[in-house]
């Protein structure tokens, strides 16, 4: 039985891990050209280290061994998120196609599913399972593909988890409190060392694991509101950001006539350094949306129906206003540089 001081020490576990091995993991993929090198399709300039998805694996399973009892289901978890760990690794090292990562992420998911990870809103086992995978899947993918700016991915994540363990902690779920605080001091451990300056990037090893691991969270924690439809909200308006983004992605590639899967700075925090912010500034924004967002779910958590409903009305709003402005945004920009290339080709 998790106590208040498990989640105390199971933050602070996580944080020192990561702090301590982030250097350890910088140090070993340079000596193995465990490298992140540079290509027109990334932000960065020069080659970078990967492994640091694997310090806050380390991290986070480190706050868990030594602050809470591993049940069936967190067994599940964890072991999903070693199935990602080792996705990821392949992956930073070789690559691998989309279809086959696919694959083992809903492989991960129905593990955790068949351990007892479940959606406890739908009643029919497979029905349930489907919307399960989905989920998880889902959210997997799109920490996956926010992980485009430094320190960007690790900072929702830690944002995301700050927000459910308060929850949590203040319903008194405190294995779900004490496992969203590790994951969260890891993350925090995690970007001293890729944020603003990235001395180190977490790869695929880590978007992955941090995703899944978030998407399980936002399942198995406690957040029941008088309105169910409400309680179904928390987490995704928690999670909106990478929900966003990711929906903003495929929209963009579908107008442009690409596949979903192919790489590009199309992702929000692209369109923003397009406008004139510089990267550091663009990050900062969107930790600062995604803390409002957090807000929006206490609101809706803890407030009267009425003021959680009005707070979910406003929330979704303006998600649905920013994206169509950066979506417009990047249109007019990308057309301006066709045009200045077309004019380019005539004159040349």
């Amino acid at each position: 039985m998790s106590t208040s001081w498990d989640v105390v020490g199971s933050f602070f576990i996580g944080l020192v891990a990561a702090l301590g091995f982030t250097p350890f993991m910088r140090t070993i993929a340079l000596k193995t050209n465990y490298l992140d090198h540079p290509e027109k399709k990334k932000a960065h300039l020069k080659a970078t280290p990967l492994l640091g998805g694997c310090a806050i694996y380390i991290g986070f399973m480190a706050s868990l061994l030594f602050s809470v009892d591993i049940s069936r289901p967190l067994l599940g978890i964890l072991i999903g998120a070693t199935m990602l760990l080792i996705l990821g690794l392949i992956d930073d090292r070789m690559g691998m196609l989309p279809e086959l990562k696919l694959c083992v992420q809903i492989l991960a998911a129905l593990t955790a599913f068949k351990f007892g990870l479940r959606v406890t809103t739908i009643e029919d086992y497979y029905i349930c399972m489907f919307f399960t995978v989905f989920w998880v899947v889902g959210i997997t993918n799109a920490f996956n593909l926010l992980d485009n700016l430094n320190g960007l991915s690790s900072g929702i994540a830690a944002i995301a988890s700050f927000f459910f363990c308060v929850i949590a902690f203040f319903s008194k779920d405190y294995t779900t409190a004490a496992f969203t605080a590790g994951l969260m001091g890891a993350c925090l451990g995690f970007l001293r060392y890729n944020f603003p300056k990235a001395q180190i990037f977490m790869g695929d090893t880590g978007s992955l694991v941090i995703g899944f691991l978030l998407s399980c969270i936002a399942v198995i924690g406690s957040w029941e509101t008088e309105i169910i439809s409400l309680s179904l909200a928390i987490p995704i308006i928690i999670l909106a950001y990478p929900i966003f983004d990711t929906t903003l992605v495929t929209v963009i590639r579908i107008r442009e006539g690409r596949s979903i899967f192919q790489g590009g700075k199309d992702h929000s925090s692209h369109t923003l350094s397009m406008m004139g912010l510089k990267k550091k500034r663009a990050v900062l924004i969107i930790f600062g949306i995604c803390i409002l967002l957090g807000t929006s779910g206490l609101l809706i958590r803890y407030s009267p129906s009425a003021l959680g409903i009005t707070a979910l009305a406003v929330t979704v709003t303006g998600m649905l206003g920013f994206g169509l402005r950066l979506i417009n945004v990047r249109q007019n920009i990308v057309g301006l540089k066709n045009a200045k290339n077309k004019r380019s080709g005539k004159t040349g």
